[in-house]
């Protein structure tokens, strides 16, 4: 499926010295030679990688005696590969598929005896797709069924609740169908314990194939790098499910330009918008890279002389239609419940949460943040990089997915495998697609204008970016001050947090209240009676709210603060430094 490069030829000497004879593939470089340096030191860090990787298999030699001993091959099968790739060359095809197999194995091994031992999920999503599963195996309707199962599924449940600024948690299935169907095969056959993690890294796994499949064999050793980079072993090993959709959105990805070029392009000029539907029809991530992939369709075969409009609107009802045949069946089973959950993340107040600009407002930094002003900064981000797509195409065609995550950055909630997610598919579409195409001139063609305007876009769209993000972080609703707290345990548990609530807006306001302690919170916290309060406008409270049960206290020398949400506000105190022990 990808190119095989050959051997570049020896240069001639000009030195009056007859040129040595060109090495054969798979021998040893002539005495002096510095062929493929780059190859060999990336070959050399993935077997180094699998050195490392023995000796992180070596600390998990209580699962079995066996453990030694696999640890002790890959230590030593390391330091041989780090030896051959600088003995032999660098693109032989068995050694490259053995440093790919030993990043398969620092990758499986470890987390496989994780995922066996571990009694609990570590994620409520994970959780939610294996009760999802069960309940389909069952006859029962996943969108339909209650996820208070999945607390059973979790060690301390109320510590993974994903929380809505209602003062409540998502409490159903929140995915499309396919989320947990690629989890029923497993099930059918018998796997019961962790089936979602199992097929997890089973996914990751096999997205790592694939990614060293269609790399260029010159650059296979990056996907050997990927499959053992620890935040993704560490994601797609403990409970993180977006690895469930990575293989299709690699494929989908694959050539993705070559879509309607004919025979000539292989299974690539066709089968790319139904791996793209079968994406999305798992998470909804993958949903935005679409319009970029239409975009660069259309794009594409305009410049071949083609109607772009059709071209684009074939590929789309492709995706759809992909898409359809998982979700239809239980679109129509309870329509309902089932748009609900597959929209969940878009339409539910969910808390603030994450790694992107809304970070300065739950640590801290800004005192608050409007959380629907900052989602329509994030909106417009992805309509300014999207007309950017198409105004500087032929610099962006490649590179596209790595601009992604920047709509991430401004969203509310900008959790970490949002940002790094789509690099595996990154480097498959910038290395497999094509230059961008030199356009075809029509008579009278509007080419130039057309891209005027779609760089005139970007630009307003960039500065609406930035405007509405400055007015999201503007002056928060309320302004709360820490007066003190209740401890217990001796000052391991905390119980209580006294605090002083003014509202500086001209309406009565109903804050629910979180804690923000560096941890996932346990939950909301109330007055003694139970209820969130009421605070008049222009008025001030002193409240002392009470912790959720098993709220654990900061580290000591650690900085806490108290949250308040208000609507699709989130005020916040100044970090508070814990000084007990």
């Amino acid at each position: 499926m990808s190119r095989v490069v050959q051997d570049p030829p020896e240069p001639l000497q000009t030195t009056g010295v007859a040129a040595p004879a060109t090495a054969a593939p798979g021998s040893p470089a002539p005495a002096g030679a510095e062929r493929f340096p780059a190859e060999r030191w990336g070959w050399t860090l993935v077997w180094l990688g699998l050195l490392t990787g023995g000796v992180n298999v070596w600390g998990f030699w209580w699962s079995s005696p066996l453990t030694v001993v696999l640890a002790a091959v890959m230590v030593l099968g390391g330091i041989a590969g780090m030896v051959a790739t600088w003995v032999v060359s660098p693109r032989a095809g068995p050694l490259q598929w053995l440093g790919q197999l030993g990043a398969l194995t620092c990758a499986a091994f470890p987390q496989a005896v994780v995922i066996h031992t571990s009694t609990y999920y570590h994620t409520d999503s994970a959780a939610f797709v294996d009760v999802s599963a069960h309940a389909l195996l069952h006859g029962e309707n996943p969108y339909t069924t209650s996820m208070a199962a999945a607390a059973r599924l979790l060690r301390v449940p109320d510590r993974y609740w994903t929380y809505t600024t209602t003062g409540s948690h998502v409490a159903h299935a929140s995915y499309p169908a396919g989320s947990f169907l690629v989890d029923m095969p497993a099930l059918l056959l018998g796997l019961g314990h962790h089936v979602v993690d199992w097929m997890d890294l089973a996914a990751w796994l096999v997205t790592g194939v694939l990614v060293f499949v269609l790399l260029p064999v010159t650059l296979r050793w990056l996907a050997a790098l990927v499959t053992l980079t620890p935040i993704f072993i560490g994601m797609f090993g403990n409970s993180g499910t977006d690895a469930s959709f990575l293989p299709c959105l690699v494929l989908a990805v694959w050539r993705w330009d070559r879509f309607g070029t004919g025979r000539q392009a292989g299974w690539s000029a066709w089968a790319g918008p139904l791996w793209l539907g079968l994406a999305c029809s798992i998470k909804q991530l993958p949903w935005f890279c679409v319009p970029f992939l239409a975009t660069g369709v259309w794009v594409e075969a305009r410049a071949r002389g083609a109607s772009g409009t059709r071209t684009a609107a074939r590929y789309l009802g492709l995706v759809a239609a992909a898409f359809a045949v998982v979700n239809l069946p239980f679109a129509l089973w309870h329509a309902g419940p089932w748009l609900h959950g597959t929209l969940t993340p878009f339409v539910d107040p969910l808390v603030a949460d994450g790694q992107g600009l809304v970070g300065l407002a739950t640590h801290g930094v800004t005192g608050g943040v409007d959380l629907t002003v900052l989602t329509v900064a994030g909106a417009l981000s992805y309509l300014c990089l999207l007309s950017g797509f198409a105004a500087f195409y032929p610099r962006l065609k490649r590179i596209w997915p790595l601009l992604l995550p920047a709509v991430f950055f401004f969203s509310a909630r900008s959790l970490s495998s949002y940002l790094v997610d789509l690099f595996p598919v990154a480097l498959v579409a910038a290395t497999t697609t094509g230059g961008a195409p030199l356009p075809v001139r029509r008579a009278g063609s509007r080419g130039g204008r057309g891209r005027r305007r779609a760089i005139a876009l970007c630009g307003v769209l960039g500065i609406g970016v930035v405007a509405a993000s400055a007015l999201a972080f503007g002056r928060a609703p309320l302004r709360l001050s820490v007066l003190g707290v209740q401890t217990s345990h001796r000052g391991r548990g905390l119980e209580a947090v006294t605090v002083t609530v003014r509202n500086d807006s001209g309406a009565a306001l109903t804050p629910r209240f979180l804690v923000n302690t560096g941890d996932n919170p346990n939950g909301f916290w109330y007055p003694a009676d139970g209820r969130p309060p009421v605070v008049g406008p222009h008025r001030a409270a002193t409240l002392t709210l009470y912790a959720p049960a098993g709220t654990v206290a900061p580290q000591k020398g650690a900085h806490w603060l108290v949250e308040a949400y208000t609507g699709r506000s989130l005020s916040t105190s100044s970090p508070v430094l814990w000084r007990s022990g």
